[in-house]
């Protein structure tokens, strides 16, 4: 369900694991040096949750903003990759998608890696669960189930009671379409999502265009497509203030890498944020700060053979967009932990 930054599918972009994995042993310490004596210790900064690479598979990673205290809390956790990870609002507990080894379950655990629980078990014809995404008062999560019937792979996007398990279906499952990267709006009422529609029904068919909707969770209507799908528009993010929708797309459709763009939720002309994809990089995985100035995501900087890099940029497109911290965080699907 990945593929390179050129070719032109609704997933972003596979790591380079070699790459990935020395810039990981350079810059991945456990902590910190406490400061000398008479130092005044300062504020740690806020945390970044991000899909790392471990060892053998994915790994939920978080660091601090600056690149430090780089952790893996969940390495001990019995399963295969660890992707798509979110904080609870109250940023106390992580929510993840993870790999049994055939099937990807949906599981939640505390912050520092205790208390870690299956919240949602992908069985009988679901084939994965993914992309999940808290909801603003924390009593639910909605996600994507794929199912497999016979030859073919149906998508539906779903919700699930945090407290009781109790599964509900926000857009119905489709036939050579399914939902991918759904989060919600601020006030809890709305969520944006992915439409990805796929050129023949097999499960794992090759997927031939992605537009980006917004379903309206009291009706259940899905509003028209904010974008065209042969941009490749994914993983939207909606703004801590409402008025924004930030993902990552094509600039043209026969770019070879995307580029990070937003757009007001109702529609209209997006506004082009980076422009990396020009001159050689891409940008993808956008999440917002919480002052809605700043974006972080993931991706390549232009003249850099670091790909796969955590990198942060200005919403208004001013200036150029440089590295999250001032040490290397290699990830994917950053998070920026509530309020910061």
């Amino acid at each position: 369900m990945t593929s390179s930054p050129g070719s032109p599918t609704w997933r972003a972009y596979v790591l380079t694991t070699a790459v990935a994995a020395l810039l990981l042993a350079g810059c991945s310490a456990e902590g910190s040096a406490p400061p000398p004596d008479g130092v005044p210790e300062t504020a740690p900064q806020p945390r970044v949750l991000f899909q790392g690479v471990g060892q053998d598979h994915l790994l939920l990673g978080v660091a601090r903003l600056d690149g430090s205290d780089v952790r893996y809390p969940l390495e001990g956790l019995p399963g295969g990759d660890q992707t798509n990870p979110e904080w609870s609002p109250d940023g106390s507990q992580v929510l993840l998608a993870v790999s049994d080894g055939g099937r990807d379950d949906l599981w939640i655990a505390d912050a520092d890696g205790t208390g870690a629980r299956k919240l949602l078990d992908c069985e009988a014809a679901c084939r994965w669960l993914d992309d999940p995404s808290w909801s603003p008062d924390g009593s639910s999560v909605v996600y994507s189930r794929t199912v497999a019937r016979g030859r073919t792979g149906w998508g539906s996007l779903e919700r699930v009671d945090v407290t009781t398990g109790e599964v509900s279906v926000i857009v119905p499952a489709r036939l050579r379409t399914f939902t991918a990267g759904a989060r919600w709006s601020p006030d809890g009422s709305q969520v944006v999502f992915e439409s990805v529609h796929k050129a023949s029904p097999g499960l794992e068919a090759e997927v031939d265009g992605v537009s980006l909707g917004i379903v309206d969770l009291a009706t259940g209507d899905v509003g028209p497509a904010l974008t065209e799908p042969d941009l490749f528009a994914a993983t939207a993010d909606w703004s801590p203030d409402g008025s924004a929708i930030v993902y990552s797309a094509l600039a043209e459709p026969d770019a070879g890498a995307p580029d990070l763009f937003v757009l007001p939720p109702a529609g209209g002309e997006p506004r082009r944020v980076t422009t990396v994809a020009d001159r050689g990089g891409y940008a993808a995985e956008p999440t917002w700060r919480a002052d809605s100035t700043r974006i972080v995501f993931s991706g390549q900087l232009p003249g850099s053979f670091r790909a796969g890099v955590l990198l942060t940029v200005s919403v208004d497109g001013e200036g150029e967009p440089v590295e999250l911290g001032a040490t290397t965080i290699v990830g994917r699907h950053p998070r920026v932990e509530p309020g910061a």
